[in-house]
């Protein structure tokens, strides 16, 4: 949350204001069993749309030449899921609901095509380790506070031919801002059954001549942390018990074994 955060305030210092551009944060997009939650996109006048993910590494990130990214915690490593190939399937969702919903304006009887551009943004005080370009290409993994300067000089290096294409798509900032509009309707919240996803069943009562109370004894069930397993309280008072090596967590016995003591 505090990565997206950051990551909105250097977008909208830079674009918010403009005529030139649209910007939508957070927005959640499905098609049929596909889902792509996009934490920022830019549209601007000739439909080149940004789709940017961002991501908050505390220590750092460090990709290997194959492409695996792993974030750094303090001396250790561990695997994290690849924000390149999630912004692709990203992109995947977004085209398939442009097109479902004709969302693209006309001109000439024509559809405008749009041109996606997907960036990972990572916080400006993040360490980034990266492998040669030649082994594995990771220009699309930016500090948050250089996206405008990264998108400056993608235009500059545009050829003649990319040029004409692109300007033969620009629209008026209202075609723009319409468009983007419809896109924005079709947000869909997460919506998350608690009840069923913690396990939680109807609250046994207790009758007290004809008052009906909750039995808090009853009610309290304990969670392991990690495998989201029921434990018992005495497992969960253990780990209280020993905040420093659990961080005030609880977890079953055989999650306990996988705390590194500290």
């Amino acid at each position: 949350m505090q990565g997206e955060s950051d990551a909105a305030y250097f977008i909208d210092f830079h674009f918010a204001a403009s005529k030139r551009w649209v910007v939508i944060h957070d927005l959640r997009l499905e098609y049929l069993d596909k889902v792509a939650q996009i934490d920022h996109l830019l549209i601007n006048r000739f439909f080149d749309i940004y789709i940017l993910e961002t991501k908050n590494y505390s220590y750092g990130v460090k990709i290997s030449p194959t492409g695996e990214f792993l974030r750094i915690n303090g001396d250790r490593y561990s695997a994290m899921e690849s924000p390149i190939e999630q912004n692709k399937r990203h992109q995947i969702v977004l085209e398939e609901v442009i097109k479902k919903y004709d969302l693209m304006p006309k001109r000439l009887g024509i559809t405008i095509t749009p041109s996606f551009y997907n960036y990972v943004l990572v916080s400006p005080k993040s360490r980034v380790i990266r492998p040669s370009k030649e082994r594995f290409n990771t220009s699309m993994v930016i500090k948050a506070d250089t996206l405008r300067d990264v998108i400056d000089k993608r235009v500059d290096k545009m050829g003649n031919i990319s040029v004409l294409t692109t300007v033969s798509k620009i629209s008026t900032f209202e075609t723009v801002v319409e468009m983007a509009k419809r896109l924005a309707a079709l947000h869909k919240p997460i919506k998350i059954d608690c009840r069923k996803r913690f396990g939680i069943e109807d609250a046994p009562l207790l009758q007290t001549g004809g008052t009906q109370i909750f039995n808090s004894r009853q009610l309290m069930r304990f969670y392991c942390s990690k495998c989201k397993k029921t434990i018992t309280e005495k497992a969960a008072k253990f780990c209280w018990d020993n905040k420093q090596r659990f961080g005030g967590k609880a977890y079953c016995f055989d999650c306990q074994k996988t705390i590194p003591v500290k």
